[in-house]
């Protein structure tokens, strides 16, 4: 029996959630019950689902890349101080089944999202980098599924080091995905020769699994679904982050604001906890609440793919919830800032539904909203007969392929 191992996982975050699903899913069809077992940045509830979690964190990271757990007693004394200090038990007796599915495994994929460019400190780049050195260290094949990578100017006086160490430690893996364009020149330009261009893999594959298919127990909630007909409103608290937050809350209010003069039926969806804080902040000045309905709850992503499959399109800036969208045949218009969003909606005709919210105009955002309203059934179309495309070829079943060769 193969079997597996995917790092690179957050199951609280839905993106990262649902490439971890879409991974797994797509290698069981491959290689009939594989085992799959994921090394979870985040470590929550892992005894809810139906497959092995372990945390991969900064406790274990350190301990397996330096070897501590050879040392005899050495792991397990750590552990219990460590376990002592957090108030926590996450880590009993998971170095040593850590190693034993590292030792085990036919392979690895990473499964990271966006951890290897100056959007993030080189601290979060430098953990991808460590996993590849896990893979050397136990002479294991390892493949970066598709994900962001750059750009690479952090503008810091040890660049060109990390550079040559990014070169390196990335020259091992058997590929790399690049999920854009922008990604892929600046890991060519280091003179790697490893790397394609592919589309997130949650679009590429035509499978994903359900709720029920997940968990230990099958789900014994009710969905609450948007009313047909309707439009949804996901917001995403990067956007004030990114953009300035005062104009950003103003675009959101402004967007809502002509949603109910347009006469649409409106649902705010909260698909992540960080953004729940930001339902009150968008609502504030609208005189009728009623008019505006909110989704919100702790939904997986195969749920917020049945629910978002429910609205005619979505305003939104989660970039997986746009994907979500885009499976089901739901246009968006996108309130982005990186070239993610653009190469995303290149593939299905929609780059003039993507808006910068670092420079935001909300004068033709708000004309958007308004073209959308009309054109929403052709947007679809077109969205579904780029997906023929799209999903034309497996980008795992290419990577299994490449670990054989």
């Amino acid at each position: 029996m193969k079997k597996f191992i995917v790092t690179g996982i957050q199951m609280k975050n839905k993106g990262s959630q649902a490439m971890f699903l879409t991974l797994r899913h797509t290698l069981r069809s491959i290689y009939k019950d594989c085992e799959v077992i994921g090394f979870s940045n985040k470590y929550h509830s892992p005894e809810t689902y139906n497959f092995t979690l372990l945390p991969y964190d900064d406790f274990t990271r350190p301990v397996l890349n330096r070897r501590l757990h050879k040392v005899p007693f050495l792991a397990p004394s750590m552990t219990f101080l460590a376990g002592k200090l957090r108030k926590t038990e996450k880590w009993n007796g998971k170095i040593a089944e850590m190693d034993r599915a590292l030792r085990d495994a036919d392979a690895i994929f990473d499964a990271s999202g966006y951890t290897l460019g100056s959007g993030w400190p080189k601290g979060g780049g430098r953990m991808l980098l460590q996993t590849v050195r896990l893979a050397k260290r136990y002479n294991k094949k390892i493949i970066l599924m598709p994900q962001s990578f750059g750009p690479f100017d952090w503008g810091e006086n040890d660049d060109a080091d990390f550079l040559k160490e990014i070169k390196d430690e990335l020259s091992y893996c058997t590929k790399i995905y690049a999920r854009e364009r922008e990604g892929y020149e600046c890991l060519t330009s280091l003179g790697l020769d490893n790397v394609e261009l592919s589309a997130d893999m949650v679009i590429r594959e035509t499978d994903f699994p359900t709720a029920n298919d997940i968990h230990v127990a099958p789900a014994a909630r009710h969905l609450e679904y948007p009313e047909a007909g309707s439009v949804g409103l996901i917001i995403n608290e990067n956007v004030l982050r990114v953009g300035d937050t005062k104009s950003a809350l103003a675009l959101y209010r402004a967007i809502l604001h002509r949603l109910i003069a347009n006469g649409e039926k409106v649902y705010i969806l909260n698909t992540s906890g960080a953004d729940t804080h930001l339902i009150e902040s968008v609502l504030e000045n609208l005189e009728d609440r009623s008019l505006v309905n909110i989704i919100t709850g702790e939904y997986s992503s195969p749920e917020l793919i049945e629910i978002i499959a429910r609205f005619k399109y979505i305003m939104a800036s989660r970039y997986h919830s746009i994907i979500f969208g885009y499976r089901s045949c739901v246009p968006a218009i996108i309130l982005g800032w990186a070239s993610k969003y653009i190469d995303l909606a290149d593939h299905f005709g929609q780059q003039e539904y993507v808006f910068d919210i670092r420079q935001p105009d909300a004068d033709r955002i708000l004309q958007k909203v308004d073209q959308m309203g009309v054109a929403y059934e052709e947007e679809s179309r077109r969205i579904g007969e780029r997906m023929t495309k799209v999903q034309g070829s497996s980008v795992v079943l290419d990577a299994t392929r490449a670990l054989e060769r």
